[in-house]
């Protein structure tokens, strides 16, 4: 399916000069002729479904060796540049990968007689070979926070699927620019590429992630993107770094998601980005990675957050509740549901139920709208009682103004465990300890009551972005 991507490239390439990388000035022509370089490299070293690790930065000759192993028919991986050497160690041995393509930038183990392929460095190895069935086309590891990262196996119809839907949902045009900074080992990032691409828009790749962000604004700024792809976390990062919310970023489309939106997020939006449609999505690495999406109005507000939206084409979502709750696991199914987990049947089983996926997130659905609460993994027991650390977050941020907080749990004799609110500190910030107290006595459930309330300088996430809850619990009950 991704071949006609690329047949797509070839065809309107030879008509045009259209520019694929703004800042290199590279059209998409020099792109296919590039490609097809490292297509003959690999037909004469690889067989089909064998597996091509790639440890690199953003570059042409980087996406030009994504498209030549699709079309090879071989299984693609990554290395995240923010992984620790015992997780790459795990990705390179799990995934049996035949050989690494690494460039100048990339942090890995001792290759010896490691070659050079134009900007690459590549390295045969010599490791047992797995069996992939020939649909399969990405192997993505998982965050490895609380165990060694897990292989999601994407087969080339899912990959397909999904980004058409994201294509025809927001009706990308050729004129239209985008910037890509996540890391190319997220399945996000490649969504984003491979939908940019078909639709033979124009790229800024910035490999520094949210390191600079005002050097990442100024990009922004400089090659006039008209698609932003921005998290919660990272649109309050780059918030800081506009002048008096400078109205010069003028994109017609802002895509989000990763985090709920409650009032105050939605209003900066808008404050920020007056004349773009705000696109709020759903979505994990298993299916492909996009579940629903929505364009965001403040009359979808609901209990102070907005919803993810309704599902994509293709796929479906369910609510399995407990009892009588208003919410219940979220689980998925459709075109664009990940081949399964590689190497782990139990873990497969376990997920799995005619075909539906549990997802591990809490929601409910409302007017055909899906509303998340948090994680199912995130969730635990005062006594009796079940605690969702997400709900409380979001009421004592709305009240008070508060970037960053997070309920955790610490171990208890007698109820397992009780809660602990901790609160980063910011300098623009003067909450009134005293007053969260009083709030939460008022309008609370009393095993919803955190037992402390804390201060902290910084609030620890893991290399995905996220709240790195597990490490958070763990210092905790120290």
């Amino acid at each position: 399916m991704i071949n006609n991507i690329f047949k797509n490239i070839y065809y309107k390439s030879k008509k045009s000069k259209k520019i694929f990388l703004i800042e290199k000035n590279i059209t998409y022509g020099e792109f296919y002729e590039t490609t097809k370089q490292y297509l003959n490299f690999l037909k004469k070293n690889l067989k089909k479904k064998e597996v091509v690790c790639i440890s690199s930065k953003y570059s042409l000759q980087m996406i030009s060796l994504i498209f030549s192993c699709c079309i090879n028919g071989n299984v693609i991986t990554f290395l995240n540049p923010n992984s620790s050497m015992r997780e790459k160690k795990h990705v390179i041995k799990n995934s049996g990968c035949r050989i690494i393509f690494y460039d100048n930038s990339s942090k890995i183990m001792s290759l010896k007689n490691a070659k050079r392929l134009k900007s690459f460095k590549y390295k045969k190895l010599k490791q047992k070979n797995l069996i992939f069935n020939s649909s399969i086309q990405l192997l993505i590891y998982t965050s490895g926070t609380t165990s060694v990262p897990k292989g999601v196996m994407i087969s080339n119809n899912a990959i397909f699927n999904n980004i058409k839907s994201i294509k025809d949902n927001l009706k990308l045009k050729s004129s239209d620019k985008t910037i890509i900074f996540s890391p190319p080992a997220y399945a996000m990032a490649i969504s984003q590429i491979l939908t940019a691409m078909d639709s033979m828009c124009s790229v800024v790749f910035y490999n520094h992630g949210l390191k600079f962000p005002s050097d990442l604004v100024k990009k922004i700024k400089s090659n006039k993107i008209t698609i932003l792809n921005l998290s919660i976390s990272s649109f309050r990062i780059i918030l800081k770094y506009l002048k008096k919310r400078e109205q010069f970023l003028s994109p017609r489309i802002v895509m989000s998601g990763g985090m709920k939106y409650d009032l105050n997020d939605y209003k900066n939006f808008k404050n920020t980005f007056p004349k773009a449609k705000l696109i709020n999505f759903y979505g994990c690495t298993e299916n492909s990675p996009r579940i629903s999406h929505c364009c965001l109005e403040k009359k979808f507000l609901y209990n102070d957050i907005f919803p993810v939206g309704k599902p994509l084409r293709n796929v479906k979502i369910k609510i399995k509740k407990k009892n009588n709750e208003e919410f219940g696991k979220i689980f998925v199914s459709g075109k664009s549901i990940m081949s399964g987990y590689l190497n782990l049947p139990s873990l497969n089983k376990e997920k799995f139920a005619n075909n539906w996926f549990d997802t591990g997130d809490l929601g409910f659905l409302k007017g055909g709208q899906l509303y998340i609460l948090g994680r199912e993994d995130n969730t635990f027991s005062v006594g009796h009682e079940k605690l969702c650390p997400e709900e409380v977050e979001t009421i004592i941020k709305k009240k008070f103004n508060i970037s960053e907080i997070v309920i955790t749990k610490k171990k208890d004799p007698i109820l397992i465990w009780h809660p602990i609110c901790l609160i980063q500190k910011e300098k623009k910030e003067n909450v009134d300890k005293s007053k969260i107290e009083n709030f939460f006595q008022k309008n609370f459930s009393s095993f919803k009551i955190p037992r402390k309330i804390l201060f902290i300088n910084k609030i620890p996430r893991n290399t995905y972005g996220k709240i790195d809850r597990k490490l958070i619990e763990k210092k905790v009950n120290l």
